[in-house]
């Protein structure tokens, strides 16, 4: 009995270790291939390198739009890379906002291995990148896709800025793996916690969370529960039928610009509805 015990507690002991040393291939799976612009959805973007203050080069994606509507900075999911979300970045380009497309150390060709504090490197050198364009704080909105919310979290406590949208958004990284890996101690082991739940309240700008309530990934409670420590001004909408990923095929685009008008309108020149095309594209 005792030598079974033994073998089991070798076991456990070696699947936590296992998962402590690779807990970051875990959480991020990068498409580490070079985007292609040509063969996007956006060919008119260019690409950019954006340097960070740990010396990194990161190649991104820029698109200038009109002069009175802000610059949407975009944060991506954990998988995958920039070039995947060219669809969200051509609704936008066609509603006249400019956007960059942010590319994380590690994604997409570049340098480096992500992490919490890499990744929020790596949007300070974005927001850097946006000032020199000539993008005040308040003419930014930053725009997080699951994983990503949890970088404008980071930066959103930051500054005033024109917006913040969540997409699929959790509390933090520790509650979701806490609920997959019951039996390990992850509140000790986990290095990225992204505790998104403990900084809402610090944030200052107008804020958007949209959830599908078919998400299997993140489910919308942890959504919902984010929302509720969010200072106003904010807006939470439920897409019915909605997943982790496709939120845009249930018309998420038209609430985003519609959002954009009526809470952030305030603090930035008015954007003109009848100039503003609402809908995803064909």
């Amino acid at each position: 009995m005792l030598k079974i015990f033994l073998i089991i507690g070798a076991f456990y002991v070696g699947l936590v270790f296992l998962l402590f040393i690779f807990q970051r291939n875990i959480l991020f799976v990068p498409d580490r291939s070079k985007p292609n612009l040509t063969d996007s959805n956006v060919p008119e973007m260019s690409e950019v390198n954006i340097e960070t203050k740990d010396g990194l080069t990161l190649l991104s994606w820029f698109y200038r739009g009109q002069a009175e509507k802000p610059v949407i900075i975009y944060f991506q999911g954990n998988a995958g890379n920039i070039s995947d979300r060219d669809y969200k970045a051509r609704f936008l380009i066609d509603n006249g906002f400019s956007v960059l497309l942010m590319g994380y150390r590690g994604y997409g060709g570049n340098q480096g291995q992500p992490s919490e504090e890499g990744l929020k490197s790596d949007g300070e050198a974005a927001l850097a990148f946006a000032a020199k364009e000539g993008f005040k704080t308040t003419d930014i909105i930053l725009y997080g896709e699951s994983l990503g919310t949890g970088v404008v979290v980071n930066l959103g406590i930051s500054s005033e800025f024109r917006g913040l949208i969540l997409e699929a958004p959790y509390t933090s990284i520790e509650a979701l793996a806490k609920k997959r890996y019951w039996f390990i101690p992850v509140g000790l082991l986990l290095r990225d916690k992204f505790d998104s739940i403990n900084k809402v309240s610090q944030l200052n700008s107008p804020t958007l969370v949209i959830h599908g309530d078919a998400d299997k990934v993140i489910k919308m409670d942890y959504g919902r529960q984010l929302y509720e420590g969010i200072p106003q001004p904010k807006k939470f909408i439920t897409f019915p039928g909605g997943g982790h990923s496709n939120l845009f095929d249930f018309g998420a685009g038209t609430e985003i610009a519609t959002f954009m008008i009526e809470k952030t309108i305030k603090i930035t020149i008015a954007i003109k509805i009848s100039g503003l095309r609402v809908g995803c594209p064909n």
